[in-house]
């Protein structure tokens, strides 16, 4: 409190005044007899209670514990889904690079001197008097390699190549081939 502020004066409280007890009125009529009443059965009344609680609580505990249990074997499925998808993904790669391996000129060709196929050696346009363009191409003779020699002929000193092996032209240039200059281009019919 401040020095300037002057002081209150305390209030007290009225004291309540008690309501008086009325005189009892007189009674005409008799008083019923009293009889014994039983007791009131409050276990009884909460037994079914406490049951319904407890079966709504297990089976939201069970409820739970199963929402746990798919979840987790989800989870399991969806790891084994990702390491297979893993697994496919790394074999698709793998026959990308095989396909596009197998599509290689190189291999390519290699395939097609296995199949019998041989390259052109020469590919001429001729144009004829009736106005027709006809392409033709002359297959390039490849001549067979050398055999190669045996362990008994490479260990002499004195083996020379033999002077009847014709060297082979490359698939590129057949200038080199006799054949290439005497092959007779056929007209198609």
């Amino acid at each position: 409190m401040s020095a300037t502020a002057p002081a209150r004066p305390a209030v007290r409280p009225q004291p309540r005044s008690q309501p008086r007890p009325q005189p009892r009125p007189a009674r005409s009529q008799p008083r019923p007899a009293l009889r014994l009443v039983a007791a009131p059965r409050a276990a009884a009344a909460r037994l079914p209670f406490a049951l319904l609680v407890a079966g709504i609580l297990g089976s939201g505990l069970v409820a739970l514990l199963m929402l746990h249990t798919l979840a987790a074997q989800d989870g399991f499925t969806l790891h084994k889904l990702q390491r297979q998808s893993a697994g496919l993904a790394d074999l698709e790669q793998q026959l990308t690079v095989a396909n596009q391996q197998a599509q290689a000129p190189s291999s390519l060709a290699a395939r097609a001197r296995a199949l019998g196929m041989v390259p052109t050696g020469d590919l001429r346009v001729v144009r004829r008097r009736d106005g027709r363009v006809v392409g033709v191409a002359t297959a390039m003779v490849i001549a067979q390699p050398a055999p190669k020699p045996t362990a008994s002929a490479a260990a002499t000193p004195d083996a020379k190549p033999s002077p009847t092996a014709k060297p082979t032209p490359t698939p590129g240039n057949s200038a080199g081939s006799p054949a290439a200059h005497h092959a007779k281009p056929r007209a198609p019919h």
